[in-house]
């Protein structure tokens, strides 16, 4: 469990603000490494001139030199698949770390090479465009399976198994790829195609998404929605999976480095908020943008996010156990569960009618 105070020191050092007190190290460099924020809290501390323990600094800025380096790693990968994908026709956006780690918002980078950690490569498609882009990466030698880090070799899914996924997660099987760089073995590329827990979930706003596409230029040059459907993308992921159970369980339903891309789009004022609204009203996720908007205000103590978020209502979901048909809801604020490694002892079963 880390103290507030640290949360604090954290916060004020992703904000630029400068932190007045010395946290507990040992706290603070777990958080930061199991929220992935290690690269992006040493570059903004360089950027406020901080002075750190000798010893933290050179663990800090290892993690963010290596950070920079998958980066530049994936980047090579991404302007392939990019390439490929325009080359086919295959309608297509990328999201998330793709994006904020290579292409330009307006006219600016969210993120400094090194300071968004990115674990795949995501594109979003409509379902009748899975095959597409399946053949597409399939030409390009990506392979439907998991990586064995023992074997170093790609454990190959059997199309009984790539079906069974599509019918019972409702989610593609992963492609993965050999890399042949030591240090990043292997690069995985995920096909979304739902907005939620089924796959049938937001599926107009889906695919009002990839319809705003347009080709982002930057150190890639990719397909990504416009700001304000690449943010709503943002609250529906986040939204989704502070609702699920397993999530919960692997301590991923309140990871920071999330909450930062969305605080960062904001503070950029890349994000025009009318128009934002208005994605809002007329998909109707006024109770997913004002949980999550809550979320990333809480973390950041951010009086005009919390402002946004009181606009839409809203409040923490419930997390739902599908295994084991049992909902959950949470019994404190977002700010204690943040502190906690595992918050799932927060959770106290409701009633399901």
């Amino acid at each position: 469990m880390i103290g507030q105070d640290n949360i604090n020191y954290i916060i004020k050092v992703l904000k630029c603000d400068e932190p007045q007190i010395e946290p507990d190290w040992y706290e603070t460099l777990g958080f930061l490494f199991c929220h992935k924020i290690a690269g992006l809290f040493y570059n903004k501390s360089v950027t406020l001139g901080l002075k750190l323990p000798k010893k933290l600094d050179f663990i800090l800025r290892d993690a963010f030199e290596k950070q920079k380096r998958s980066v530049v790693c994936k980047r090579e990968y991404i302007k392939k698949i990019s390439e490929a994908l325009k080359q086919s026709g295959a309608k297509h956006v990328f999201l998330k770390g793709s994006v904020l780690s290579n292409a330009k918002f307006d006219t600016k980078r969210i993120y400094a090479d090194g300071e968004r950690v990115s674990n795949d490569i995501d594109i979003l498609v409509a379902p009748t465009e899975i095959t597409a882009v399946s053949d597409v990466l399939r030409d390009l030698n990506f392979i439907q399976g998991i990586y064995d880090r023992n074997k170093r070799e790609i454990f190959e899914f059997s199309r009984m198994e790539i079906i069974k996924r599509r019918m019972t997660r409702g989610e593609v099987a992963p492609f993965v790829k050999i890399t042949g760089n030591a240090e990043f073995p292997f690069v995985e590329t995920d096909i979304n195609f739902s907005l939620g827990n089924t796959p049938e979930d937001g599926q107009e706003l889906l695919r009002a998404i990839i319809q705003t596409a347009s080709y982002r230029k930057g150190e890639a040059d990719i397909y990504s929605p416009n700001n304000e459907m690449f943010f709503a993308h943002l609250i529906m992921h986040q939204y989704k999976e502070s609702c699920l159970y397993f999530m919960v369980q692997r301590s991923k339903e309140l990871d920071l480095y999330k909450l930062a891309d969305m605080y960062y789009l904001l503070k950029n004022n890349v994000i025009d908020l009318n128009m934002l609204d208005g994605i809002i009203k007329r998909y109707e996720i006024e109770n997913q943008a004002g949980t999550v908007l809550e979320q990333v205000g809480e973390v950041f103590n951010d009086d005009r996010i919390l402002q946004l978020a009181r606009e839409y209502g809203g409040k923490q979901p419930s997390v739902i156990d599908y295994e084991n048909k049992k909902q959950y809801v949470w019994q404190t604020d977002v700010r204690s569960r943040l502190c906690k490694f595992s918050a799932i002892d927060l959770l106290k079963e409701a009633d399901i009618c």
